[in-house]
């Protein structure tokens, strides 16, 4: 038990959804069982707080061609395939960028998408919805609002494209990542379960435009 009550698990538990974050981390550890809150959120273009230039949109060749070697590398190993991969299966990079440095970023796919967390999984959603995953945010820069200005950012731009909605998934024991979204007003749309050794068990209250399957 020394590990549960850690300085930092004692912290959490004062943040919002702290005890609900607890009895998951519980359920994890005695049931061998991942939780996983699925979320979505509707398209609606809103102003951002990212300043001029900072944010990184690849989704073509030519956004590969015109991206500097140095960003590219810092993105790489954060988006389960490599930006050219995930690009080729019709997927898109957004990234914030500050001083030559990645700050934040995410992937996201449109129509269906594959996942490795908690297990290989493909998601599908609908021509006109979109699918959020790998968000990652360098260790430097975490509890600067990175994250938050990206989701913003992002959901701004896709709804300029008519996307009309977009799904994502995160360990329910992450708390501050489940903070992080439904501060941006990401709703609950469900439930993903998966043993702890990968098995993918199911969903539970899953939204209509979601489905998901190995």
């Amino acid at each position: 038990m020394r590990a549960l009550w850690n300085h930092e698990r004692v912290e959490l538990l004062r943040e919002r959804g702290g005890p609900r974050s607890l009895g998951f981390w519980l359920l994890r550890k005695a049931l061998a069982l991942d939780v996983y809150m699925l979320f979505a959120v509707p398209l609606r273009h809103q102003d951002t707080a990212c300043p001029p230039g900072s944010m990184l949109r690849l989704v073509s060749e030519d956004d590969l061609a015109r991206c500097p070697d140095g960003l590219l590398g810092q993105i790489n190993p954060h988006t389960g395939a490599g930006v050219r991969k995930v690009l080729a299966q019709g997927g898109r990079i957004y990234a914030l960028v500050e001083d030559g440095a990645v700050r934040s970023q995410i992937r996201i796919d449109v129509g269906a998408a594959r996942t490795e967390s908690p297990c290989p999984l493909k998601c599908e959603i609908g021509s006109r919805n979109a699918f959020l995953s790998f968000l990652y945010t360098h260790p430097a820069s975490r509890r600067g609002g990175w994250a938050k200005k990206l989701l913003v950012a992002t959901a701004s731009s896709m709804s300029q494209e008519e996307l009309q909605m977009c799904f994502s998934h995160v360990q329910a024991t992450n708390l501050r990542s489940v903070n992080t979204f439904l501060s941006l007003g990401w709703q609950h749309a469900g439930w993903l379960l998966a043993s702890r050794g990968g098995r993918y068990l199911g969903t539970v209250g899953a939204h209509r435009d979601l489905r998901i399957g190995r």
